[in-house]
């Protein structure tokens, strides 16, 4: 049985964790009964564990032929076990093998943070909170249904049980949710009460005599709102693609509408982006949104298999000088990420790894890597629940009978839809009266390099810019001219892209036989013209950057 030395205590009862998995929390909270009926159903747990109360809540939801279209269970922990421990704990309870394997293979990188881990075909959605109860609660913009209380005793972790996290209880509770908990202890009672909850005792389980249920009678803040059944989403680059692809996920109709006649014509055409999360000294919200982003990513690529081009290569982010290089081993320290995930590397290691004669220390990020964009729309908007419309340059919106029209500049109806969704960068201020939304234009140019060129190159290497190695066409990058909307490829912006690239290129040079010593950018003139400038070789873009002065997480 699994057993907490920081706290003293069992994971569950002695008599069966999966029976008093479904005894105290599911019957507790009125399951399956109280999820008939209801396209969803959220339940918040306040200590995963071992994960055997959303086992055994997963399991019943997929016996029950009544049961909701979707469940979301939103869990707290602040002590994960690592992925084979929870293997090991899983093989205890084979009635729950096929689930726990799917879990285990969803299992994510042992980071703080929030975590959606998405399962059973996407009906079934856990968002893993690691952290400390008292940080995660608050967080939380949810509808629940039903709380399923179990940390450990009261009297060895006070910290679960403060007051403060009754009254979030009642924040997020819609009409009539229940509460289920193993104690019966005075101060969890007295809490629950004061904060809205009509609390009963029950009979325990095995040799515990009591535990305990409430329902929750108190001024509701949430309620059951009607889902859209059709959004009308304007743009098909990646941002329009993966709404599209989140909300077909949910069971909802979608209409995108592209003015191009293809998808991820316009910044999202690049043929290359890097992917990799960041790190901070303090952890800000920007890392950690960024941090939740690239682990979700890394869990749901792998389903889209062949249709999406990517690589898994690994990042090499080089420090640009000496202050650089010890922020970010300040983060690092004061963060503690796994090695999977970020790493410091000097400079010996970073050459190795680099399979070049780079010239200084950085951070490594073994799971990022490159994605061809387009590729990713491609394959987002590749569901039975999406209508793709492209040649649609959408002019106008309108209220209509049943929501909104989306018209084009001949008053042709393009779709009728009850939300709409502008993913069409910043052209969006055009379709909205007296936007202002704080947006800027930023432009941005890639340079291909000649197919074949560095075949040495097999990771992204960044510092100032980047090179990604691509499908056999290496490509560097990118510049970010604020303000500049001319999408015009200009000599200059590659010239500069292949400048930041200089200690590169004096090796390169060696193996085209010139001297590592001429002057100006020894790339550009140790290759024919035609071979860097000529063709397709500008990729040319312009990106929006929204800046966000807070980032919440809102369950739908």
């Amino acid at each position: 049985m699994a057993y907490s030395a920081g706290f003293g205590d069992v994971y569950h009862s002695a008599d069966g964790g999966a029976g008093q998995a479904r005894h105290v929390f599911l019957q507790g909270c009125g399951l399956p009964r109280r999820w008939q009926g209801h396209a969803s159903f959220v339940v918040l747990e306040t200590g995963f564990g071992t994960g055997l109360n959303f086992l055994t809540t997963w399991a019943a939801w997929r016996a029950d032929p009544t049961r909701c279209a979707r469940l979301h269970f939103l869990s707290i922990e602040m002590h994960p076990f690592r992925v084979a421990d929870l293997a090991t704990l899983h093989a205890q309870w084979p009635e729950f093998a096929v689930l726990s394997a799917e879990l285990i293979a969803n299992w994510p990188l042992l980071v703080p943070g929030f975590h959606r881990i998405v399962l059973d075909g996407g009906r079934v959605q856990l968002t893993l909170m690691l952290g400390d109860v008292r940080d995660c609660l608050p967080q939380l913009r949810a509808g629940v249904d039903a709380f399923y209380l179990d940390g450990f005793d009261p009297d060895s972790n006070a910290d679960m049980w403060q007051p403060k996290g009754f009254y979030t209880f009642a924040r997020l509770a819609r009409p009539g949710a229940r509460v289920a908990t193993y104690t019966v202890a005075a101060a969890v009672r007295l809490g629950l009460e004061r904060a809205g909850f009509v609390c009963e005792k029950r009979m325990g389980y095995g040799s515990k005599r009591y535990s305990l249920a409430a329902r929750f009678s108190g001024s509701v803040q949430q309620s059951r709102t009607a889902a859209p059944r059709h959004v009308a989403v304007i743009g098909a680059g990646v941002a329009g693609a993966a709404v599209a692809q989140a909300l077909a996920q949910r069971g909802v109709a979608v209409t995108v509408l592209e003015r191009a006649d293809a998808p991820a014509q316009a910044a999202s055409g690049n043929p290359v982006a890097v992917f990799r999360p960041v790190i901070s000294r303090d952890d800000n919200r920007s890392t950690r949104f960024t941090r939740a982003a690239f682990l979700h990513a890394m869990r749901a690529w792998p389903a889209l298999g062949e249709r999406l081009t990517w690589s898994a290569c690994g990042v090499l982010h080089l420090a640009r000088d000496a202050e650089v290089a010890r922020k970010q081993q300040q983060a690092l320290a004061e963060t503690r990420p796994p090695t999977e995930f970020a790493r410091w590397v000097g400079q010996d290691e970073a050459r190795e790894l680099a399979n070049w004669p780079v010239e200084a220390p950085g951070v490594f990020y073994p799971t990022a890597g490159w994605v061809e964009p387009g590729s990713l729309c491609r394959a987002w908007l590749d569901h039975p629940a999406i209508a793709l419309k492209t040649g649609c340059a959408v002019a106008r919106l309108q209220p209509g009978p049943g929501g909104w029209q989306v018209l084009a500049d001949d008053g042709a109806l393009l779709a009728e839809a009850d939300a709409v969704v502008l993913a069409n960068a910043f052209d969006a201020l055009s379709l909205v009266a007296h936007a202002n939304w704080p947006m800027e234009i930023v432009r941005g140019q890639v340079t291909y390099l000649p197919p074949g060129s560095l075949p040495q190159i097999h990771r992204v290497i960044a510092r100032e810019g980047y090179i990604a190695p691509g499908m056999g066409q290496p490509v560097i990058g990118a510049t970010y001219e604020n303000n500049d909307d001319d999408i015009a490829p200009r000599q200059a912006s590659d010239v500069l892209n292949l400048e930041r690239l200089e200690p590169p290129c004096r090796t390169a040079c060696r193996s085209w036989g010139r001297s590592p010593g001429m002057p100006g950018c020894m790339w550009r003139r140790a290759m024919p013209r035609a071979a860097w400038c000529g063709r397709a070789c500008w990729e040319r873009c312009w990106r929006i950057r929204l800046r966000t002065h807070r980032v919440r997480w809102r369950l739908t």
